[in-house]
């Protein structure tokens, strides 16, 4: 009897201090063994529950790390995307199928990730992102997550985020190995930090994509989703000024360090650096064998 007394005491104290003004009953039942975890608690699940991220990219990498991120509770999420389902995706991303062919990524991923139970709140931008209209989409969000796999986006994304004070969640895949990385975080260094200038023959960012087994993709969106969650938080061990590289040939993880200039934080506008700017249309085929016109500012 004294066990029993004691367990039900255990869940009646459970439930009284489960109770939130900002999360529903039914989100803390779900969220319950998360909200255990030693810093998170309930007042880090509120913290990811008033968050707002911006998903640019809803390819491998953007694909698996929403699908994360709502798993984990957050509460706003916008996803920026303009490309159509194809079957060469499909290795590369499991939240679309044969019968999405042709279709919005983005309306389909809201479609897939918005079924009953789910609580998160979907913004679409299924438009293509320049200069004139960047700055409007990311300003009401508090982390940037650059899913893209092209040096004019990254620029451009980087470059928004600057202006706007927003942290940039960054990752590529490159044949066998996984980068990730955050930009733009307090004292810490940006895009153009690791790539001054647009190195356009890099392998890293070249506009076809690279091989690479597709699960490597989801690995890299779940990591990006993990630093999101860490950055919402308040985590010491966030990847600023770090660039992971993981292996899958032998799971090697190393860091890169990223040297902050601060020169590269000077952008208060579009169009305010005199000296190296050129004006360019660039038609890029990205990771995810999809095409985009994206017009941007682009630094040589």
């Amino acid at each position: 009897m004294q066990g029993v007394a004691s367990l039900l005491f255990f869940i009646f104290t459970e439930t009284i201090l489960m109770k939130s003004e900002v999360l529903s009953d039914k989100e803390t039942r779900i969220l319950a063994r998360q909200i255990q975890l030693p810093g998170i608690g309930l007042a880090g699940q509120e913290k990811i529950k008033k968050a707002r991220i911006l998903v640019i990219g809803a390819g491998g990498k953007g694909s698996s790390a929403l699908q994360n991120l709502v798993a984990s509770g957050v509460g706003y999420i916008g996803i920026c995307d303009n490309y159509l389902v194809d079957e060469a995706s499909f290795p590369r991303q499991t939240l679309y199928g044969e019968k999405d062919l042709g279709k919005q990524k983005a309306i389909i991923s809201k479609q897939r990730l918005s079924e009953p139970g789910r609580m998160t709140v979907f913004e679409l931008h299924n438009i293509c992102l320049s200069e004139t209209n960047i700055l409007n989409i990311v300003t009401p969000y508090d982390i940037i997550l650059d899913a893209t796999d092209n040096f004019p986006a990254h620029y451009l994304i980087n470059d928004a985020a600057i202006i706007t004070g927003k942290p940039v969640v960054f990752g590529s895949v490159v044949h066998n190995t996984s980068l990730v990385t955050v930009f733009n975080y307090p004292g810490g260094p940006s895009f153009r930090c690791l790539y001054p200038h647009s190195t356009r023959n890099d392998e890293a960012f070249t506009s076809e994509g690279i091989p690479a087994i597709g699960f490597l993709y989801r690995i890299t969106g779940d990591l990006m989703a993990c630093e999101c969650l860490k950055i919402i938080l308040g985590f010491p061990s966030i990847l600023s000024g770090r660039l992971l590289h993981f292996n899958i040939d032998n799971y090697a993880c190393t860091f890169r360090p990223i040297r902050r200039n601060d020169a590269n934080f000077t952008i208060k506008a579009f169009g305010r650096k005199l000296t190296d700017l050129k004006l360019s249309i660039t038609f890029s085929v990205s990771e995810l064998n999809m095409s985009v016109i994206i017009i941007t500012l682009v630094y040589l």
